[in-house]
């Protein structure tokens, strides 16, 4: 096992199981702790599909990269304690990097700031 495949597999553990958090103890609070739950699943089945490919696809990668950001906004603005598990997301990103080329780099970068900025108007 790689350590690209140990980071998403770190990655998809953390997010299914916040997503299990916010989905049975806080979703009764807010709708936003839904979507939150509603995010984290969706995370997790595009890193796990990243895991079980035997080679990543360019579309693949970039989503989960894209992913990767939305996590780290999500793990680091709902003023949870989930904000420690903050790092995974950029773990992820560059786990799921192609650092074959400067186009390449800056497109996985491109894709995990829009991550970030797509759920920016999430808040509890």
């Amino acid at each position: 096992m790689t350590w690209r495949r140990t980071a998403l597999a770190a990655g998809w553990i953390v997010t299914a199981g916040w997503g299990i958090y916010y989905l049975i103890a806080l979703a009764g609070s807010s709708p936003a702790f839904v979507a939150n739950a509603v995010l984290h699943f969706i995370i997790g089945y595009v890193w796990a599909r990243a895991i079980m490919a035997p080679q990543l696809s360019a579309p693949l990668a970039i989503a989960g990269t894209v992913a990767a950001g939305v996590y780290a906004r999500l793990a680091f603005g709902f003023g949870t304690s989930e904000f420690v598990f903050t790092p995974i997301g950029p773990i992820v990103a560059v786990a799921l990097a192609d650092a074959s080329s400067g186009r390449n780099i800056a497109s996985s970068i491109l894709a995990f700031v829009a991550g970030v900025a797509a759920v920016l108007w999430l808040a509890p």
